[in-house]
């Protein structure tokens, strides 16, 4: 089975997912390796931990922006950012009078 098989068997990766920074945690005799993979990129096929072997633990990183629910692109949490700001000011105003 590949990683790409096993990612979409367990539902594929989230939107707060990094496709570009995902680790193997793969067990050997002399210990634990891991190595991190971009799926993005065309050489992952070529990439001796394309094929997942038996007790490999796939870890996808969380995108810092997503999980922190600020938004998907630059703008949207430029927006919240704003959005809470306005609203501090606001009450800050309303009570001081």
């Amino acid at each position: 089975m590949t990683i790409l098989e096993a990612i979409a068997n367990s539902g594929d990766i989230t939107v707060t997912g990094d496709r570009h920074n995902v680790t193997i945690i793969r067990q050997f005799p002399h210990g634990t390796e891991m190595h991190d993979i971009d799926l993005t990129d065309v050489k992952v096929m070529q990439s001796p931990y394309y094929y997942i072997q038996s007790n490999d633990y796939i870890y996808v990183k969380p995108l810092k922006q997503k999980s922190w629910g600020t938004g998907r692109t630059g703008i949207e949490s430029l927006t919240t950012l704003i959005s809470v700001l306005t609203l501090i000011t606001t009450t800050l105003v309303l009570l001081s009078k």
